[in-house]
Order: structure tokens, then sequence, then C-alpha cells
């Protein structure tokens, strides 16, 4: 019995263990002060190689003080500076933070959250060509690359060894090697079709957050594609 408890509350322990949330942020390289936080990590990055005198930092643990200070929002982060060498954030000095350091941190929030949105729109339009199997585009390139060989060959029989893809394809579907062939090239094209849209549309909505100087801009942004599908 006694062994038996002790089991069990070292059982319920490791699962009350979480582990810790790592964030990334951006911080202002003059004064360290904070501009932007969150655990999604791209739109981070994109804010630091489109915004002039800031640094990434990866991989930050928050302590609950400093989860008090940026829960009201992007404006209350200049309140908060990063030790590099601690590699925690601290208070900021009241006498420094400005208003202009709070309107930054909000602006700079607002274009990873902008990053943030685009990329989920177009990894949603790109997701009607993901197949959710683990590489089966390798296996799809390849077999556009087979088939492909096939078509430049004339279609000849003695190619169809170099190509067991599309092979074990036409045997499937109980059709020639060529109809085979001229499907799986058909397919691959309105593939390559649907992903050049969406690279096009993901290219002019990153210039434009880029280029973007204010909030409203980005507002107008994101807020006119999404409810117009004009870029």
């Amino acid at each position: 019995m006694f062994f038996r408890d002790i089991f069990s509350r070292t059982r319920h322990s490791i699962r009350r263990l979480k582990p810790p949330v790592l964030y990334s942020a951006v911080v202002d390289t003059s004064n360290y002060t904070l501009l932007a936080i969150g655990t999604y990590t791209p739109a981070l990055l994109f804010l630091n190689e489109s915004t002039m005198d800031t640094e990434y930092v990866p991989s930050a643990t928050l302590a609950d003080d400093v989860l008090l200070v940026i829960k009201p929002g992007p404006r209350a982060y200049p309140e908060l500076s990063w030790d590099s060498s601690k590699r925690t954030f601290k208070k900021t000095n009241p006498a420094i933070v400005t208003e202009d350091m709070r309107e930054r941190a909000v602006f700079a929030s607002r274009k990873a959250q902008a990053i943030a949105q685009v990329i989920r729109m177009i990894n949603r339009f790109r997701s009607r060509i993901s197949t959710g199997f683990l590489f089966q585009e390798v296996i799809y390139a390849e077999k556009e690359r087979q088939a492909r060989g096939l078509k430049d060959a004339g279609f000849a029989e003695k190619s169809g060894a170099e190509a067991p893809y599309v092979v074990q394809y036409a045997d499937f579907c109980g059709i020639p090697l060529r109809q085979a062939a001229e499907e799986i090239l058909l397919q691959a094209q309105l593939d390559h079709e649907h992903l050049a849209k969406t690279e096009k549309i993901r290219l002019a909505l990153f210039k434009k957050i880029r280029l973007a100087k204010t909030k409203e801009e980005l507002d107008e942004i994101i807020n006119t594609y999404r409810d117009d599908g004009v870029v």
C-alpha cells in the first residue's frame, strides 16, 4: 500500500509537469526594449529582417512578473528590456519609456501579426495539394520526372523500365503507359499553376507589409485581401 501511494503520487506529479513555453521576441537594439513577442517564430523572424535596428531573440522563457507586464498588450512592451547576459527580460527604467517607443511596439506587433495572418492564408490555399503523407511530395516529383522522361523518349516501351512509378500507376488504373504519363504530367501542371498563384499572392502581400509605415496601412492590406481578394 505504501509503495503504491508513492508511485501514484509520482505519476500524478509527472502529469502536472508541463514543458516551459518558449517565446521568440524582437527588441530595439538602441535600448533593447521589447517590440514584439510571441510563439510564432516565422512572423517574428520576418519582422526582424524587415525592421531596422532590431534584434531577434529566440527561445526565451518568461517569468510570471514579465507575463503580467506584457498582458495588457504591445503598448506595455517597452516597459521590458532584454538582458542578453542573463537571457531574461527585466523592467525598463520608466524614465526612458516614451510614447514613440510604445507606438513603435504597437506597429511592430501588428506587422508580425499581419505576416502570421498571411502565412496562415497561404498555407490554407496550398493545403489543397497537400496529401498529409510523409515524403509524398518526393514521390510526386519523381513520378513527374519519370513521366516527362517517357514523353521525351516518345513513350517507347523500353523506357518503361526507367519509370516504375508511371508503370505502377498505369497498372493500378488499368490504362496504357502513355495515358498514365499524360495524366501524371497534367496533374503536375495543375499543381504548379496553383502554387504559382499562391506564390504571387505571398510575394505581393509580403512586399506591401514590408513597406507599410503605419498600423492603419497594415490593417487595410489584410482586410482588403481577406474581404475582396485584392492584393
